[in-house]
């Protein structure tokens, strides 16, 4: 809706972290693809705000306006769509944890914050969708703990299709842990993802029930999870 703050995530949009140098690259957005919203944006959609208002917009932390990067070196739309390059991330906590979350491959999506200025209902396929042809850009984040800092990690639901997907995932997080430089506020959020994992898990193993006289029974199949769900429920924070 016009003159609504919205907010869209991009899965996949980490292209690189100089951990050294503390400077990442990626995309927030991409073009001409239809999302969850029904919206399509269409390239130069932003250019017009980061041309005015470049040195305005904000490099957040989970869209966390108290915990900024920065603002961005580099900002421009290409074929993809929005590129930026950070400036260096300040040597805070937040931003210390977030490059942690970089490197061990638990952040993987970016997020920009934007007010919509022009747009039309179109026909793409039969379906009507929104076509956003112009916006108002204020800020970028960095995203996978959750817009919401009392919701972190919300995405994990319905995101992993087999125990292997999970396997994968607790070691990223426990490994986290291992790091004694991450913030008391994200050891308490990683340990609220480790518990909806736990969930998942057991939920993973519900629903992979038997399907075909040829594939073990589901109490079979459930033992392949016992591992996975023994170091999930001995975990614990000290």
């Amino acid at each position: 809706m016009k003159g609504i703050l919205e907010i869209k995530d991009f899965t996949g949009s980490v292209q690189d972290v100089d951990f050294k140098n503390r400077i990442v690259t990626g995309y927030f957005n991409n073009w001409d693809s239809i999302d969850s919203d029904r919206d399509v944006i269409r390239k130069g959609a932003g250019q017009k705000s980061i041309n005015e208002r470049k040195n305005q917009i904000f490099f957040l932390n989970q869209h966390d306006w108290s915990q900024p990067h920065g603002f961005a070196k580099e900002l421009n739309e290409d074929n993809v769509g929005t590129a930026f390059v950070s400036n260096p991330l300040p040597n805070t906590s937040y931003s210390n944890d977030a490059l942690i979350l970089y490197q061990e491959g638990i952040v993987k999506e970016h997020s920009f914050g934007f007010q919509t200025l022009k747009s039309n209902q179109i026909k793409i396929n039969g379906e009507v969708v929104r076509e956003i042809t112009e916006y108002k850009l204020y800020e970028f984040s960095n995203v996978t703990l959750g817009a919401n800092s009392n919701t972190p990690f919300t995405g994990f639901k319905s995101k992993f299709e087999s125990v292997n997907d999970l396997n994968l995932e607790v070691k990223k997080l426990l490994g986290v842990f291992r790091n004694a430089s991450i913030s008391d506020e994200l050891g308490c959020q990683l340990e609220i993802a480790i518990k909806m994992l736990q969930l998942q898990a057991y939920e993973l193993g519900k629903t992979e029930n038997t399907q075909s006289k040829n594939e073990p029974s589901a109490d079979t199949q459930m033992k392949t999870y016992e591992p996975l769900l023994n170091t999930l429920t001995s975990f614990k924070i000290n």
